[in-house]
């Protein structure tokens, strides 16, 4: 029976209720590469993004034939649903979204990546402490410096597209310190507002949602959530098999075969979704050494700002490349 929305079909009494677990993300992070080759298991079925999008498109989001064909009535709806799931993510229960794919078909795991976020859970805490599954939660995070790369990357499209995201963000970024941004463009000669100065700056400070991601984590840990599952590197779980056969065993607490003809499909499928075309060094410090002062120096400030750099380094991360960002503040 194919995956789809429950409609009249009577739940499958025959064998136990499938398992369920959630990959909580920041955007930019690969999320959609996991979720499709997770819904690509005959026994998964796995939602992505914050409109809850059952993850079976190959690219769902590639807005260029529609900005080529100028459909923007079709762009703006798309955006509207995007919208809408921001607005609710943060009440939404796992129930709402996990009970109706358990009317058909024969998934063992049923879950979403991105769909939710680290920092949306606390206050689900009773929700996930009291299902009647083996629910499992892993958080998929990635290096600070690609990430704030992607990102500038996709808010250069979307910034001239959603007036909402364009509100917020800038918002944002005089929020988290417009004198320090002023100074860094007084010094490097740039207009603030610029599309790429303004949309790397607000890449930056996007970052402060990855330290309430931290801070939840701890929360949950606090709050007893034994679902909770630590966390997983994007630069791992995309380059490593071993390490994506162990996600699916942490997730799925061994109800899934990953066999080696299956991630052989996973690791043959290409990377979606790049943010960031500019021809730029994949790793992190030569990625940092490519960037423009003016871009160290926003990364720096808002790194230390947000107090990630001791945190992202307990990830294992090397941060070493970065200044101090008291020092460009």
């Amino acid at each position: 029976m194919p995956k789809g929305p429950a409609g009249t079909i009577a739940p499958n009494t025959k064998c136990p209720a499938p398992n369920w677990f959630i990959v909580t993300s920041h955007g930019w992070s690969a999320s959609h590469w996991l979720a499709h080759n997770l819904n690509r298991h005959p026994k998964i079925v796995c939602l992505h993004s914050s409109a809850a999008l059952l993850a079976d498109q190959h690219e769902p989001y590639d807005l260029t034939e529609l900005l080529a064909r100028k459909d923007f009535t079709r762009i703006f709806a798309m955006l509207a649903r995007f919208r809408a799931g921001y607005d609710a993510r943060a009440i939404l229960r796992p129930a709402d979204l996990y009970l109706p794919f358990e009317a058909q078909g024969d998934a063992r795991l049923i879950g979403s990546v991105h769909t939710f976020r680290l920092r949306d859970l606390p206050g689900l805490a009773a929700d996930l402490t009291r299902l009647n599954r083996k629910l499992r939660i892993v958080n998929l995070i990635r290096h600070p410096v690609n990430l704030v790369n992607s990102g500038a990357g996709q808010f250069e499209l979307s910034f001239r597209l959603d007036l909402n995201e364009l509100h917020w963000i800038t918002r944002r970024i005089a929020d988290t310190g417009l004198a320090v941004f002023e100074r860094i463009a007084a010094r490097h000669g740039l207009y603030p507002g610029d599309l790429e100065v303004l949309s790397f700056f607000g890449a930056c400070v996007t970052l402060r949602g990855l330290a309430a991601d931290f801070a939840a984590r701890d929360t949950l840990l606090e709050q007893g959530v034994a679902a909770f599952a630590g966390s997983v590197r994007q630069e791992d779980v995309t380059r490593d098999p071993e390490t994506f056969r162990a996600l699916l065993d942490r997730l799925g607490g061994g109800v899934i075969d990953s066999s080696d003809a299956y991630l052989d499909s996973v690791f043959a499928d290409s990377k979606r979704n790049i943010h960031n075309a500019r021809p730029r060094p994949t790793e992190p410090a030569a990625l940092f050494a490519d960037w423009a002062p003016w871009q160290q120096e926003a990364f720096a400030f808002c790194l230390d700002i947000f107090g990630l750099r001791p945190l992202y380094q307990a990830e294992g991360y090397d941060l070493e490349m970065v200044p101090p960002g008291e020092n460009v503040a």
